[in-house]
Parts: structure tokens; C-alpha cells; sequence
């Protein structure tokens, strides 16, 4: 087993995840002198924990869509219920219509469906889309906007596993290019972890979340 970075969860196995200082991890890892350029956070999104529904296993997906649609249920879509139990329920119920089991959880390929029928479900014309190859930008625009998202990995520290996307840090130092942490919510901790882009190289999905522009 290699040793963590400083900042990182010793089970990280000093991979591109499982960090919980993000300052500590980049001067380690990119030894030393970085300076925070930016820092982006979406505000207001529940943190939840899978073991707070049903039986807690293979539900990760399924926690996170609770998450942001209760975030939107603050953000004037009235018609979502204010419980994330109820919310949970309803979107459990639309999975297993569409491949979910508790035995293996919820196939990528469904969770923008599952996320649009959510929308229709609540009277509202909104809609999931999924990303299985991207680039930064893809994060950066939907972070910058606002709109939390489904991030799911197939390998490494979150593999086989969802998260629930909420900001990123940026940070700079001259002469090389600047690391960039996905902050994100695990479904695990109550605490923000961080995901670093820079060792990003995975097989996975973003799954972003596009509210209506109605919210009556």
C-alpha cells in the first residue's frame, strides 16, 4: 500500500481522491508555495448520507438526485416535496423501473432518464443529460451556473460510486499549470471531500441536472 498524501484519507492509497485538506494535499503532492486563485461552492445543498435510506446500500445515485432536487426545492420548485424521504421514495420508485437493484445499484446509462422522469413527476419540464467523455469546462460550467451534478466513477477510490458535485478550488503557482480540486459530496461523510482533477483518469459519467426555467 503507498502512503497518503498529506491532506488524504490513508485509504486513498494517495489516488485522485479521498482528500479532506485541500491546502496540505497540493503543497504535498506539487510540492509546495500553491496559492488559492478561485474558489467556487454552490450553496444550500443538503448534505445526505446513504445509510439515512433504506437499507443504505447501492443507493448512492439515488441520494445524491435527493440531494439536488431538495436544493431546488429551496430554490422556488415548490411542487418538490420539502421531505428527502418522500423525495427518495419517489426516485427509488422511477429507478426501479429503470434497472436499478439493490443488489448493484443504478446503471450510468440511466440516471439522466431517471432524472427527467423525476422532473415530470413533480409537474415540472426539466430534464438530466449525461457527459461520458468531457473536459474541465463540462464541471466548470455547471459549477459556475449554479447547478449541482452527478458525478459517477467506475475505478479508484470511488469506484463503482456516485457523488454529488458542489464546487471546485483552483489553485496557481508560477510556472506550471494550475491543480484543480472537484469538491464534492460523497453520500458517505458529512464533510465536503475533494477529488483531484489533475489524477482524474477514469471511466465514468457526469450527469448534470437542468432545472425549468418555470417554477410554477
Amino acid at each position: 500500500m503507498e502512503h497518503p498524501f498529506a491532506g488524504q484519507l490513508e485509504v486513498a492509497n494517495n489516488g485522485y481522491a479521498g482528500i479532506i485538506d485541500p491546502e496540505a494535499y497540493v503543497n504535498d503532492r506539487y510540492h509546495g508555495r500553491w496559492t488559492l486563485k478561485r474558489s467556487v461552492q454552490i450553496e444550500g445543498v443538503p448534505v445526505l448520507l446513504q445509510r439515512q435510506f433504506e437499507n443504505g446500500k447501492n443507493n448512492c445515485t439515488l441520494t445524491s438526485i435527493t440531494a439536488i432536487f431538495r436544493f431546488y426545492r429551496d430554490h422556488g420548485y415548490a411542487n418538490i416535496p420539502d421531505d428527502v424521504t418522500q423525495i427518495q421514495k419517489d426516485v427509488r420508485e422511477i429507478a426501479f423501473r429503470h434497472h436499478f437493484k439493490d443488489e448493484k445499484g443504478t446503471p450510468p446509462t440511466q440516471i439522466a432518464t431517471i432524472i427527467t422522469k423525476l422532473w415530470k413527476r413533480y409537474g415540472y419540464d426539466g430534464r438530466g443529460s449525461s457527459r461520458y467523455l468531457w473536459k474541465w469546462s463540462t464541471f466548470e460550467r455547471e459549477l459556475k451556473a449554479g447547478r449541482p451534478f452527478v458525478l459517477n466513477m467506475a475505478n479508484g477510490f470511488y469506484k463503482n460510486h456516485s457523488v454529488t458535485g458542489v464546487g471546485y478550488l483552483q489553485f496557481e503557482k508560477r510556472g506550471f499549470p494550475d491543480v484543480i480540486l472537484l469538491a464534492v459530496l460523497d453520500n458517505r461523510s458529512k464533510d465536503v471531500r475533494y477529488i483531484d482533477f489533475n489524477e482524474f483518469n477514469f471511466w465514468g459519467s457526469i450527469t448534470r441536472v437542468h432545472p425549468p426555467a418555470t417554477r410554477s
